[in-house]
């Protein structure tokens, strides 16, 4: 049953198609978000963008490479992304110390300071977007789409 224990209950197969399919719902969710993320964050830095600060302000550098690893995209998207935010000056690229080929890529103060100021706009997405859960349903939403995706 869906939202069994919520006063929303129904079953799947009960609902028409696509309305009853996980990949629907994903991608309904996903436009959701982008929605909320542009009305409440930055409609100038996305999702994606602000994950590359969070992971350089808390590695202090990365290769282009490692970004990919843990944001979890392809090497062609995070060169879009890195080009995006050095252009907007949020970051600095260089080539690694000993190795020519590898690209190397810093905050700039102004995107220490980017990243901070987008921080609590980020924590109300996330608060918006599951503001008509209950903490439980919020925490099993997360662990549900956290274990698909580590089947990946």
């Amino acid at each position: 049953m869906i939202g069994s224990g919520t006063g929303i209950d129904m079953d799947a197969s009960s609902l028409p198609e696509p309305q009853r399919h996980i990949g629907n719902l994903i991608r309904r969710a996903q436009q959701l978000h982008v929605m909320t993320w542009a009305r409440i964050v930055s409609s100038e830095i996305t999702s994606a963008q602000y994950s590359v600060l969070v992971v350089l302000d808390r590695r202090g550098e990365a290769s282009q490479r490692e970004l990919c690893d843990e944001v979890d995209l392809d090497r062609s998207t995070v060169a879009g992304l890195v080009r995006r935010l050095e252009r907007d000056g949020l970051i600095v690229r260089h080539r690694a110390d000993g190795d020519a080929r590898r690209n190397v890529v810093t905050l700039t103060p102004a995107g220490a300071t980017e990243r901070q100021r987008l921080a609590p706009h980020v924590a109300q997405v996330q608060r918006e977007l599951t503001a008509g859960l209950g903490e439980d349903e919020a925490q099993m939403l997360f662990r549900g789409l956290w274990r698909m995706l580590q089947r990946t």
